[in-house]
């Protein structure tokens, strides 16, 4: 099914399938429904076929994606106040297909761009199938691009990683008439779960929910980082960002310094993110939520679907440590989050972060669903924040204090974190943080908003993608 859940109790209608909904798809329900109207909870991409091929051979690949994957032919319903999946027997393709070739090389990007745009920015209705939508770009004779878009209830992003594989096979294997080479998916992906299945899964819930409870308890309200604007009652989920590219050597010097501190490249930029965030705010303690990628288990690698998740990882830079030091305290947390994440993984948090593959972190992104997300891809690297918050200043601020922060703490593994942060340009994070907007009251005057940062269309990518994996 969506997740690859199971238990069905309802019964179906005309060939349906029905399975309880997983408990992020419930979250992302609640969110949704909450703030309806506000939120688009998609996820988007484009990507070039790679094999010459035409609209029909087009036409009959989507199709046998939406037979092989149920995920793309589920919605969901209410039952008795309970939220299940359901799987249809059959969907109409929503697929459209739009002709660029008159167009001028120098403007075929763009308006590719703008029908990307355009198809992310159309909402869906979770309880009508299929929910996700793709247009099918012609750029010549043989020559296609795909802008595909999903909503998070039924697809994460490693599902249009494996989506856009899938269509590519499909499409090559026509041009060269032979059998397509495509991953084995369970027997039955919706499935029906015996009791002894059913008893498993409750109990690691449990023990799930024991770990984050006690792991989580005590964490700080608020993360304390001075606003430049008061916290508005209710959230518009605005949002802007800064990116820069890495400093030139940084992106060696991070696989070098990994290798050197036995950690993964993620460890180590959430640790130095950690002392950043210490350095602004002047507190240990903080939660900073990190995508998960719900495939740990091996019959779920090949599976389309909303198993991606976030967890909150606790990082405590207290007693001045080294940078060394605070890595390995990245790393034992991010090895006991592994460990412990499912369907009971909290994702309550003001600050996010992702190392996401690709050679930059994507197109601008004009929401911000965390109150920070600091986002490193390749060569560069991106602060989204939320606009009612932050003024596009202490963005940048924020974003280049980071980075000359990573390439001290590379260059002397040793030194301690606060005199790295006494290194930081003007060393304004060592300085005691300006008075802040208090985060719990709403409605106090508004600061002059700053100048404005470009801001794309809600219809961008909307979810970074998965970072973390095991770091044993």
């Amino acid at each position: 099914m969506a997740d690859g859940t199971t238990g069905s109790a309802v019964p179906g209608v005309g060939g349906e399938r029905t399975a309880r909904a997983a408990h992020g798809q419930e979250l992302a329900w609640l969110t949704g429904r909450r703030f309806e109207g506000q939120l688009l909870q998609h996820v988007a991409d484009t990507f070039r076929v790679g094999a010459a091929t035409d609209e029909a051979q087009l036409r009959s690949a989507f199709g046998e994606l939406a037979l092989r994957h149920t995920a793309l032919r589920t919605s969901l319903r209410v039952v008795d106040g309970e939220l299940w999946q359901v799987v249809h027997p059959r969907i109409g393709l929503p697929l459209e297909f739009t002709d660029l070739r008159g167009v001028d090389d120098g403007r075929r990007a763009e308006q590719l761009a703008g029908i990307a745009e355009q198809a992310a920015a159309q909402p869906f209705d979770p309880g009508r199938a299929p929910l996700w939508r793709a247009v099918a770009v012609r750029l010549g004779e043989t020559d296609w691009a795909v802008a595909l878009v999903a909503h998070q209830l039924v697809c994460d992003p490693a599902s249009l990683f494996l989506l856009n594989a899938e269509l590519v096979e499909l499409c090559a294997a026509s041009e060269q008439g032979r059998t397509p080479v495509l991953p084995e998916l369970p027997r039955d992906p919706a499935g029906s779960a015996d009791r002894r299945q059913d008893r498993s899964a409750t109990e690691l819930r449990a023990r799930n929910e024991e770990f984050w409870r006690e792991q989580l308890a005590g964490l700080p309200p608020g993360h304390g980082i001075p606003l430049d604007r008061p916290r508005p009652a209710v959230r518009t989920f605005a949002g802007a960002e800064v990116r820069s590219e890495l400093p030139p050597g940084l992106p060696a010097a991070l696989r070098k310094g990994a290798d050197r501190l036995d950690a993964a490249p993620a460890v180590v930029l959430l640790a130095a993110y950690a002392a950043l965030l210490h350095g602004r705010s002047g507190r240990t303690d903080h939660g900073i939520g990190v995508p998960v990628s719900g495939r740990h288990r091996p019959e779920t690698l090949a599976l389309v679907g909303a198993l991606a998740g976030t967890v909150v990882l606790r990082l405590d830079t207290s007693g001045d440590p080294d940078f060394a030091e605070l890595v390995d305290r990245v790393r034992g947390v991010a090895s006991a989050a592994w460990e412990h994440q499912g369907p009971s993984c909290p994702h309550a948090h003001q600050l996010a972060f992702s190392l996401t593959e690709g050679p930059d972190p994507g197109p601008p992104c004009g929401f911000a669903e965390a109150d920070l997300l600091l986002e490193v891809a390749g060569r560069a690297a991106r602060l989204v924040y939320d606009s009612a918050l932050f003024a596009p200043v202490t963005a940048r601020g924020l974003l280049g204090d980071y980075l000359a922060l990573l390439a001290a703490a590379l260059a002397e593994p040793a030194t301690p974190l606060s005199l790295l942060l006494s290194l930081l340009p003007g060393a304004a994070a060592t300085r005691p943080p300006r008075p802040a907007h208090d985060e719990r009251t709403a409605g106090s005057p508004t600061a002059a908003p700053g100048p404005s940062e470009p801001e794309a269309p809600r219809g961008g990518r909307a979810a970074p993608s998965v970072l973390l994996r095991s770091t044993t």
